[in-house]
């Protein structure tokens, strides 16, 4: 994936853009050197969220955002749905509880956090774990924050 990356950005002309591979909870970059972190269905793959959450702080320059889609429990995941290996590498099975991820942003010392259910959730997660009803205990959401302006 990298390297399709690195190719569709050099054929495409994008100068301001890079790609590293890493690990989400350790993330390959110095501090407070990264404008903006986007991310589409990732974070509920990772075991350690608090710690994915740091390091997007840490890496983040002052006034720096996240911008996130990702999977989140909205009522208690049944064990079928949780414990079913197709769901966790589907994104349904590791999702966390909206409060949870709203209170390890504040940990993380984010501040401007939003979390906006998306309008289309529930045709996303039927779509993508058909019949089991999925829909009833997690969402399709965009998580905002921001780093705080050092003045």
């Amino acid at each position: 994936m990298i390297k399709l990356a690195r190719k569709n950005a050099e054929e495409s002309g994008y100068k301001n853009v890079e790609f590293r591979l890493g690990e989400i909870e350790h993330l390959p970059v110095a501090d407070a050197v990264v404008d903006v972190i986007i991310s589409n269905c990732v974070i509920n793959l990772a075991l350690e969220k608090q710690q994915v959450f740091n390091e997007a702080y840490r890496v983040l320059k002052p006034g720096g955002r996240i911008s996130i889609s990702d999977v989140v429990a909205i009522a208690e995941i049944p064990k079928s749905i949780k414990n079913d290996l197709t769901n966790l590498a589907g994104c349904i099975a590791g999702a966390e509880y909206v409060e949870n991820i709203e209170n390890m942003l504040k940990n993380s010392s984010f501040i401007n956090i939003r979390m906006i259910p998306k309008d289309n959730s529930k045709d996303i997660i039927k779509n993508w774990v058909p019949g089991k009803n999925a829909e009833d205990f997690v969402a399709s959401y965009i998580i905002e924050a921001q780093k705080e302006e050092i003045n």
